[in-house]
């Protein structure tokens, strides 16, 4: 199972569909209140997050996710590139800038 932490609802609904369509089931949550539950299901194999969420931080997500081994994917759309390369080196699996490639978010949850 993926956490999908999308506040946009059109872009969660079109990223569930995508992603049930690929057979991944989905925990879909619109911010990090609800983040500590849905990465205690003991089947949640990665967390794919928008990086600006007005409840929470990057880092903050990457902590609660690293306590359990989970990667995380962020996407995103204003972010400046040494953002990016920042989230990467504290540990986030990837960064996707919106709108990205389907078959590079694909790619990435097939590792």
């Amino acid at each position: 199972m993926l956490v999908l932490i999308e506040p946009d609802m059109s872009v969660r609904d079109a990223l569930t569909v995508l992603l049930e369509g690929e057979k991944w089931r989905i925990c879909s949550i619109d911010g990090c209140d609800e983040l500590a539950a849905a990465i205690e299901e003991k089947d949640v194999v990665a967390v794919v997050s928008e990086s600006s969420l007005p409840d929470c931080t990057p880092q903050e997500i990457l902590e609660q996710c690293s306590l359990r081994g989970l990667p995380v994917i962020f996407t995103g759309h204003d972010l400046p590139l040494q953002g990016a390369v920042d989230l990467i080196r504290q540990g986030a699996m990837d960064f996707l800038d919106k709108p990205f490639p389907q078959a590079r978010l694909l790619d990435l949850l097939d590792r």
